[in-house]
């Protein structure tokens, strides 16, 4: 019987629009999450591609040894497409010259991301090509050609072998970030291994296994894999590679993981507050309801079901827009930026759904309760129940489920609470506010005939009514302001990092001889360069005496026991100094001392990685020379300044007990071309290595991160309109009275359309100058801990943030409640009655 009544009311309730707030709140926050969560993973998972471009992979396997077979079978068992690579040196001989190369030899399956860029001849167009040479062919770096002196279709020999130079080898998706091989490189079939005769049990050759798929069955394959893996054995991604692109790649997913909270904050308060105000305007049906008999039973249970179904039927409607805007947006963002974007998992429709439904319970609960709790004669004393319109309950429980919903949506406790405390502050901030100005008007006195007058008697009047709306205002204003301070100040703060005249070469293998030459070179011409760096490689064999033991990768998110030891299964590149480089800072000890014992100062990154402390004693092997080290300071590196950087600097001292080449970097224009293939003729074993890729590649990232939070901006706007729309329609029926009463006493329409205006634009003016100050105290916090950078203020937001307030709510105020002015007394006490 009861559920025949409950199904009545409610659709009646829903022509009447009486569950219209708490439908468009719910609607709004699965849409909101939807769309964000969608879009953020569509970019994210199209960074993720475009970087793993540059391991030719997903995910790659490396070794110093061969992989057991099995290891290959499993792969393909998986549905994974998988490669062979084996890295080795040789010399290679034409025309009576020898020349030290270094040679990959590639199955043909490689790449399985990305692609190789060739020509046809030295001064041929370049162009892309989805495989490596065929067997008995080989494919050079520019650099051989001149050292070797040979063209396209020459003969050259690899070892015992003779091959045929069927293409110049321009880039290679995999190629170092920075390598002493430089551009003395050779791509070889891995079936020519054997003819080549060079690699024998005991060469010094390094094996890797490329796999590509999904990242379920990358995540499965792992699972099989990590039990097999040997001490010798590396599982890694993009996210192991210390380079500029992993630090580009880590900073991308943090924008956009803050750009998604801000959407998540945004639906939560919609909903908080809608939820409410809903449960308010139901007390005078439920007292009605009682009158008539009804026991607390029943309307329990009507109201219940009358919440299970808008909240249904709100995330049917909430996925649906969601699912076409995210996909508008998704193929306007794809347009731009000349791809296809991924399309999403199941995360997105399954955080909306549970989005939609904690809204409605936890926001819902308390007011449902207190509802419940209305007496019958509310009917009689209209005053009855209003006690329970501020509940500490009901602001506990909303507190608590949007702080729950950005640690489930973010992952990141520092994140959440750094977001979570700033919208707190605002929230202490506008009550006292709102407060203040109730006392202060009175003192100040208001004179009749006034719409500034009126504006803040009106205000006083609903002081409690407009804290809330405050901080509704505030919160959307606040988060409309960080997303402007990111994609405006922060993002070109991130861009600045990789400058118009950053190096886009890389200058390796110069004897010391050639420095001085290479330098004049440089100054003749005007091409900015950065210092020359006498460098050498080592592995990290040791820490007091301590061998390492080989660590599994970061790639899959472990925890950090059980992350890679970078620089343990490799050899960095290593150099000795006088000072700290710039871009470097000691964060904890000190630079060298003037004393007999080798020192090192190491990255700081490894302190971990490495279990390194202040006072330890590194082990490196130097060409299989044992050479021990003191920690003397840890530095952080900038590494997405695209500049030569360093783990780890040694003391001076060591210079003379290790052989070592020079290097440096440049930032040549096209219009040196010439010049610097007539240096490479006159200085054959001097190398260069063209990053301008990387270059693009982390620009790349930058865009595709702001037009996310362009998008995401957008969105919120949306939002925010929608809030505030909601809050003045909330108070439209005690306008409508006031309006009434004010004609009835003489006042004229002007005098009460400029006291609504400058209501609103007081309401927007303090919200927006409480969310810019802290917002902006809030970025600080962020920048330092989030993002690592140096933090600042920006005073322009501090202006912004009242102006754009007091216009939006304004603007939107107004517009909602025009309507209402213009009718007249009749009809707006009809509609009252």
């Amino acid at each position: 019987m009861w559920v025949k009544l409950a199904v009545k009311l409610f659709l009646r309730e829903f022509k009447r629009g009486e569950l219209t707030i708490i439908f468009a709140a719910i609607a709004l926050a699965v849409l909101t999450v939807f769309s964000l969560s969608s879009i953020t993973e569509r970019i994210g998972l199209n960074i993720d591609q475009k970087t793993s471009d540059f391991i030719a992979a997903d995910r790659r396997l490396s070794s110093n040894h061969a992989f057991q077979p099995e290891i290959l079978t499993k792969a393909s068992d998986f549905g994974l497409a998988t490669a062979k690579m084996l890295y080795f040196d040789s010399m290679l001989f034409a025309n009576d010259e020898l020349v030290l190369s270094s040679v990959k030899a590639t199955t043909a399956g490689y790449p399985l991301r990305g692609k190789l860029i060739v020509k046809t001849s030295l001064i041929g167009e370049e162009h892309e090509v989805a495989a490596g040479p065929t067997p008995g062919n080989v494919w050079l770096s520019e650099g051989l050609f001149y050292s070797l002196g040979v063209k396209v279709g020459d003969e050259v020999e690899l070892g015992a072998g003779v091959f045929t130079v069927s293409k110049v080898l321009v880039t290679e998706p995999d190629a170092p970030f920075f390598s002493l091989s430089g551009n003395k490189r050779v791509l070889l079939n891995y079936d020519d291994i054997e003819k080549t005769q060079t690699v024998q049990p005991g060469s010094r050759v390094f094996h890797r296994l490329l796999f590509a798929g999904t990242e379920q069955q990358l995540t499965d394959y792992y699972s099989w894999l990590k039990p097999n893996l040997k001490s010798n054995q590396n599982w890694e991604g993009i996210k192991d590679r210390q380079s500029p692109l992993g630090e580009n790649l880590a900073r991308s997913e943090r924008f956009l993981l803050l750009a998604g909270l801000f959407g998540i904050m945004l639906a939560a308060v919609a909903m908080a507050v809608s939820a409410k105000r809903y449960c308010e305007r139901q007390y005078d049906p439920v007292a009605m309801m009682k009158t008539l008999g009804g026991s607390r039973g029943t309307i329990r249970k009507i109201f219940l079901l009358h919440l299970s179904l808008v909240t249904l039927s709100s995330i049917v409607v909430g996925l649906l827009l969601g699912f076409v805007l995210q996909h508008i947006g998704a193929s306007y963002l794809a347009q731009f930026m000349g791809t296809v974007l991924p399309a999403a998992g199941m995360k997105p429709w399954l955080l909306s759904c549970v989005v939609g439904v904690l809204c409605a319970l936890m926001f819902s609960l308390k007011p449902l309760l207190d509802l419940f709790d209305i007496p019958p004669l509310r009917v009689l004393r209209r005053n009855l129940g209003d006690s329970l319109t501020l509940s500490k309950v009901h602001l506990s429980l909303s507190m608590l489920t949007i702080l729950v919903l950005m640690w489930v949506f973010s992952g990141e406790i520092v994140t959440t609470l750094i977001l979570f405390g700033s919208t707190l502050v605002v929230i202490a901030v506008l009550f006292a506010i709102s407060r203040g100005l109730f006392f202060a008007g009175r003192r100040l006195g208001l004179r009749p005939g006034s719409s500034w007058s009126l504006a803040i008697a009106t205000l006083q009047k609903r002081a409690n009514a407009n804290a809330v709306q405050l901080i509704s205002f505030a919160l959307a204003i606040k988060l409309m302001l960080f997303l402007v301070v990111l994609k405006n100040d922060m993002i070109a703060d991130w861009q600045m990092q990789v400058p118009e005249d950053a190096p886009n070469m890389f200058i390796i293998n110069i004897a010391e001889h050639e420095v001085q030459p290479i330098q004049e070179f440089f100054v003749q011409r005007n091409i900015p360069h950065e210092a020359f760096y006498p460098v050498f490689s080592g592995r990290v064999d040791a820490v007091n005496g301590e061998p390492y033991a080989r660590r599994i990768s970061k790639q899959e998110g472990e925890q950090q026991e059980e992350q890679a030891r970078e620089g343990v299964s490799r050899e960095p590149n290593l150099t000795w100094l006088d000072e700290v480089p710039e871009g470097n800072e000691i964060v904890e000890g000190k630079w060298f001392s003037n004393t007999d014992e080798i020192e090192v100062s190491v990255f700081e990154g490894w302190r971990d990685v490495l279990g390194l402390e202040l006072g330890d004693v590194i082990t490196l092997l130097v060409n299989e020379q044992p050479i021990e080290a003191r920690v003397t300071s840890f530095r952080s590196v900038d590494w997405g300044t695209i500049k030569p950087n360093f783990v780890m600097i040694l003391s001076p001292n060591i210079a003379g007990q290790v052989p070592v080449t020079y290097f440096s970097a440049a930032q040549l224009q096209a219009h040196h071309t010439k010049d610097i293939n007539a240096l490479l003729k006159r200085l054959p074993t001097v190398s260069m290595i063209d990053i301008k890729a990387r270059i693009e590649q982390a620009q790349s990232i930058i865009a595709q991160v702001s037009l996310a939070i362009g998008f995401v901006l957008s969105i919120v706007l949306i939002s925010g309109a929608l809030v505030l729309i909601s809050q003045v329609q909330a108070s439209l029926a005690e306008r409508m009275q006031e309006v009434v009463i004010l004609r009835t006493l003489g006042a004229r329409a002007r005098l009460i359309k400029l006291a609504t205006l400058y209501e609103f634009l007081l309401l927007g003016a303090i919200a927006g100058l409480v969310a810019a100050v802290v917002s902006d105290i809030a970025l600080l916090i962020i920048q330092q801990q989030l993002f690592s950078v140096d933090g600042r203020l920006h005073p322009y937001i501090w202006l912004l943030g009242p102006a754009t307030g007091a216009l939006f709510v304004a603007v939107i105020g107004y517009f909602m409640v025009a309507n209402t002015m213009r009718q007249n007394t009749q009809g707006l006490l009809r509609k009252i009655a």
